[in-house]
């Protein structure tokens, strides 16, 4: 099985995790050691305050040194099976100093190419955390691992210094701003906390409404070429939860093109919009025009087709 871990994430789990570790902070709450009483709490103050031999803490020292600030504090806490404030206080005993990540803050003042995209990728694939109370503010856009190079990519459009997270449980990466800027930004572009079932398709226009539909159906939506003898079949198809944005997309398109799409509802939380044929042909050609920011595994469906096309 192909291990979809990043060099990081194999690297520190390379470091062995000590069984001894556990099993002698575990006594301390019996009282017992090795199955012997302890004799005086000096010895119990010293378990507590040195959980770890000099030669455990020194291979995990050579692990967080090794990928200081190209992995997150909580990756390394994970993975090497210790507390986050004991990476943070070991970084410290050995002058290493945690920076804090930064980002484009103004990467969503005005829509483009790259910032519209993104804008729908979000739409689709993101969500914003907003806590004034404890002043946490964060975007999160998340990707299957095989989309992984998609969204490294879109971490470096907008210049975010922080590292992709991945989830071996989900086998995913997610990207994850915290800025309150941003934030703001997009809360004011219609992207709103747990948005799945409420969000609605914003007011976009121009040039911008195809490169944010493209990000839309990146995220979200399928693209497929079934290369049938008699009758080849394209097909374009976008999923949301929120019926009211569905509207919104089926009305923005017919604005934009021309071209109409029903609705289906498949499940409770679940609509389809569907553009089959020459109705998905023309939404491609209006969303693939001289694009440059796009998941080529998706665009590849719609190649296929311009091939066939192409030859004949």
């Amino acid at each position: 099985m192909k291990d979809f871990r990043t060099s990081s994430q194999i690297a520190l789990d390379t470091i062995p995790r000590t069984a001894e570790c556990a099993s002698r902070r575990t006594p301390l709450c019996t009282g017992q050691v090795g199955g012997q009483g302890l004799n005086t709490s000096s010895e119990i103050q010293d378990l507590m305050s040195n959980p770890f031999t000099s030669v455990e803490k020194e291979g995990y020292l050579k692990a967080i040194q090794s990928k200081f600030n190209s992995t997150s504090q909580r990756q390394m806490a994970r993975t090497l099976g210790i507390g986050r404030t004991t990476v943070n206080r070991w970084s410290r005993e050995a002058g290493l100093i945690f920076r804090k990540h930064t980002v484009n803050e103004t990467f969503f003042n005005e829509l483009n190419e790259e910032s519209a995209y993104i804008l729908g990728l979000i739409y689709s694939d993101g969500n914003i955390a907003w806590n004034p109370e404890k002043s946490y503010n964060s975007l999160t856009i998340t990707a299957s691992a095989k989309d992984g190079s998609h969204l490294e990519k879109i971490r470096a459009i907008m210049a975010s210094t922080k590292p992709l997270l991945y989830s071996p449980k989900t086998n995913s990466y997610r990207l994850i701003v915290v800025n309150k800027k941003i934030c703001e930004k997009l809360m004011l572009l219609g992207v709103t906390p747990r948005k799945s079932l409420t969000v609605k398709f914003p007011e976009i226009s121009g040039e911008s409404l195809r490169h944010f539909i493209r990000g839309v159906i990146d995220g979200d939506g399928n693209i497929r070429y079934v290369a049938r003898k008699r009758s080849p079949y394209f097909e374009i198809t976008v999923a949301s939860g929120s019926l009211e944005f569905c509207k919104g997309f089926v009305k923005a398109v017919k604005e934009a093109i021309g071209v109409e799409a029903n609705i289906r509802k498949v499940s409770d939380n679940t609509h389809v919009i569907q553009y089959s044929c020459s109705r998905g042909e023309k939404l491609a050609r209006y969303v693939y025009n001289d694009a440059n920011v796009f998941l080529m595994r998706k665009y590849s469906e719609y190649r296929k087709r311009l091939e066939v096309e192409k030859n004949g």
